[in-house]
């Protein structure tokens, strides 16, 4: 990962966390209590599948990681104190279809046994797809969606297309989780608690060295 270029664009279309008090306890409960966490939303295997996605997709650099910076705990809460049951749902079908994937793709057993190896390139499949590619998960993923609607006879699940769907999701979580960090938001984003005089149209090289603001 180019770190510089995604602080560049972190946040555009990637809306995901709502901030609301509640939101920023999660996040200083995390960071305080993380020796002793206990996931409260996933189960141990899929909370140690989810924390290398999200290191994966946040690697540690200069700058801490997704692990380092307690995100998947985070997550694990933020899913189970504010995500509706059809959410929850969702993710959870999502997560179960992408560890199926790599299962087969890798051709091992067990979840236990997938490698950062494995899992990346699961990332890389659906993340760097063609538009092609995504629009037709896209679409067995709405058609299939409908069907469930409808009613209709044991569906065919298209255990790739809500594979995609789960990555694309927990990109987009992440990089929320990464963007409004406590540590991140202080030492690497545009940090100012007390703000001064507005000023619109400026060149943001000029104002904060091309820094997107972190409030």
């Amino acid at each position: 990962m180019d770190r510089r270029k995604a602080l560049k664009t972190i946040g555009y279309g990637s809306g995901a966390i709502t901030l609301t008090p509640a939101v920023v306890g999660l996040f200083h409960s995390c960071q305080n209590n993380s020796s002793n966490f206990f996931p409260e939303y996933f189960n141990k295997n899929q909370f140690s599948i989810v924390s290398q996605l999200m290191e994966l997709i946040i690697p540690e650099t200069e700058i801490p990681g997704a692990i380092n910076l307690k995100l998947p705990e985070f997550l694990d809460g933020y899913i189970s104190a504010v995500f509706s049951e059809k959410g929850q749902k969702k993710i959870s079908i999502g997560l179960e279809s992408f560890i199926e994937v790599s299962l087969f793709d890798s051709e091992k057993s067990n979840a236990n046994k997938l490698t950062n190896e494995d899992l990346d390139f699961q990332l890389a499949k659906y993340l760097k797809a063609d538009f092609k590619k995504i629009n037709s998960w896209k679409k067995e993923d709405s058609d299939y969606k409908k069907a469930l609607k409808n009613k209709s006879k044991a569906p065919k699940i298209p255990k790739e297309a809500l594979a995609y769907s789960f990555a694309n999701q927990l990109r987009s979580l992440s990089i929320t989780a990464f963007r409004t960090n406590e540590y991140i938001g202080e030492n690497v984003l545009a940090y100012a608690p007390i703000p001064g005089e507005q000023r619109g149209c400026v060149d943001l090289m000029e104002t904060t060295g091309g820094k997107i603001w972190s409030l």
